[in-house]
């Protein structure tokens, strides 16, 4: 990348990525998909209260371009708060 440094870096969280931005974002998709293996793979409730969480969020962003904003403020809302009580 010939030095350029992007404010935002999103991918998966293998380790050779994580210093290419400034942040670092981890991809969702690969999230719900580790989450899902999680959830098979252990006895804990936690992974399955997350991909609950996950498909809300997912929900959201479907109908993103359909939403009033005040309507999208209400349910960023509730999903912040709903993922502290997980």
């Amino acid at each position: 990348m010939d030095g350029h440094r992007l404010d935002v870096w999103c991918s998966d969280r293998y380790s050779a990525q994580q210093g290419h931005g400034a942040s670092h974002q981890t991809c969702l998709a690969h999230l719900a998909r580790d989450v899902v293996y999680a959830e098979k793979a252990g006895e804990d409730a936690f992974p399955s209260r997350l991909r609950l969480w996950l498909k809300r969020a997912f929900a959201l962003a479907d109908n993103i371009g359909t939403l009033a904003a005040s309507t999208i403020a209400t349910k960023r809302k509730a999903l912040a708060k709903s993922l502290e009580a997980c």
